[in-house]
């Protein structure tokens, strides 16, 4: 029998924007209105799943990044001055709108605790990188283990909205749908909480080929699943098309965790109940 449709189709369904597209809107006008912020020209933005529109129900922190795109007020000896003296003013302007007990320095980015109105936020602090203007990505530092780490979130949503584009709008929903069934399968203690985060699980869906997101759910399910359990791992690549999902990196998964979880993804359709 396998999961009924009907639940593969509530997996699918998108998740609350109202509260994200707040937390933006607020965090975007504290950011743009702080001097000297106000005075430099920087882009204020969500990025991850709310920005593309992956997000499902439960999710609660909203990633948004402030990128750097002029340095003429921050005239520093080095990149990372200037990054430093940049962060510092975000710092400031958020701690100045939301306490200083409800904002702190994580290692990636700026944690923003939710109130009554907005959700939790981890700003993104970053340069631009690079100076190709197809590849561009953003770099920030990484506190705790001081090294740069470069993103490519444009890249990342360009290339989802075209996969989405050319499977009739059925990726997105395949990926909220197989990140539900993440979610269960964590609820049900068959897989642990840091086994398959949720941008990896975006990454290895985007690498189905697109003639396996068929109509039906219960089709798509398993013609992914069943794609996914080929000799295909080590060949993909993240969805900004930049980097590769596997390998030794931080900002890379697993093979041995991936293949849990395609086994757990397929044990699920076999032993539903």
């Amino acid at each position: 029998m396998g999961i009924p449709e009907s639940q593969l189709s509530k997996w699918s369904h998108h998740g609350p924007q109202d509260a994200s597209k707040r937390t933006h809107k607020t965090i975007r006008k504290v950011l743009k209105q702080y001097p000297p912020l106000s005075e430099v020209k920087c882009d204020v933005r969500l990025q991850g799943s709310y920005s593309n529109k992956t997000n499902i129900q439960g999710d609660s922190d909203v990633d948004v990044v402030l990128e750097l795109q002029s340095t003429f007020h921050y005239k520093a000896d080095s990149v990372y001055d200037t990054w430093k003296l940049f962060r510092r003013d975000a710092l400031r302007a958020l701690r100045k709108r939301f306490g200083e007990k409800s904002v702190g320095p994580g290692n990636k980015s700026i944690k923003v605790k939710a109130t009554q109105s907005t959700l939790a936020a981890d700003v993104v602090v970053c340069l631009p990188h690079g100076n190709y203007a197809r590849y561009s990505g953003i770099t920030f530092w990484a506190l705790h283990d001081k090294r740069w780490v470069v993103s490519h979130p444009k890249q990342h949503y360009e290339n989802g909205k075209g996969k989405d584009g050319r499977t009739s709008q059925r990726y997105r929903e395949t990926v909220r749908m197989f990140k539900s069934a993440r979610n269960h399968l964590e609820s049900k203690g068959r897989i642990g909480a840091n086994l398959a985060p949720s941008y990896f699980v975006e990454c290895l869906v985007y690498n189905a080929p697109d003639y396996a997101f068929q109509p039906g759910f219960q089709d798509r399910y398993c013609a992914v699943v069943n794609w996914m359990r080929g000799d295909w791992l080590d060949a993909m690549v993240c969805q900004n098309g930049q980097q590769r999902l596997f390998g030794q990196s931080p900002e890379q998964w697993n093979t041995g965790e991936a293949r849990e979880f395609i086994d757990q993804l397929a044990a699920l359709w076999n032993d539903w109940r």
